[in-house]
């Protein structure tokens, strides 16, 4: 799953907001974040996949002005946003799956994690890492737990 999620992460970034991405191995600089989470249900194989995605402020101000063409855009659209690149993610993934795998899919709605940390993703398992155009800033974060049995 991880080669289909990865795959389904440069569709949207690469794709569709034209950064290019690269896998990111030092830590995560201090700033401002976003952060999603969104479910994935397999009935063909019986298990659920609980994603959270993390995003820089920088990265998200840079999708809303490509999406939206707002340069400036408030709290409440990043946090919207945050949802819809994250839907579109996983959303990608699902369609991937289903087509690849012929797993049989459904999909969450995203939710906002506002009590969540940066910390707190990073101990989680099957972490995923990119920086965008070589800036230390503008980075993206997901992480995957798989919960055997729906």
């Amino acid at each position: 799953m991880k080669v289909i999620v990865i795959r389904a992460i440069r569709n949207m970034f690469v794709g569709q907001i034209e950064l290019t991405p690269q896998p990111f191995k030092t830590e995560l600089i201090d700033s401002k974040y976003y952060i999603s989470s969104i479910k994935l249900t397999s009935h063909t194989k019986e298990e659920t996949h609980f994603f959270k995605l993390v995003y820089s402020e920088k990265l998200l101000q840079e999708v809303c002005s490509v999406l939206l063409l707002e340069d400036e855009p408030d709290e409440l659209t990043m946090k919207d946003m945050c949802n819809e690149v994250s839907n579109q993610i996983v959303g990608n993934t699902k369609v991937l799956m289903e087509s690849v795998k012929r797993e049989n899919i459904k999909l969450s709605i995203p939710k906002n994690e506002d009590s969540l940390t940066v910390e707190d993703i990073k101990k989680e398992p099957n972490q995923i890492i990119f920086k965008f155009n070589n800036d230390n800033n503008i980075w993206f974060l997901l992480s995957r737990e798989t919960k055997e049995g729906m």
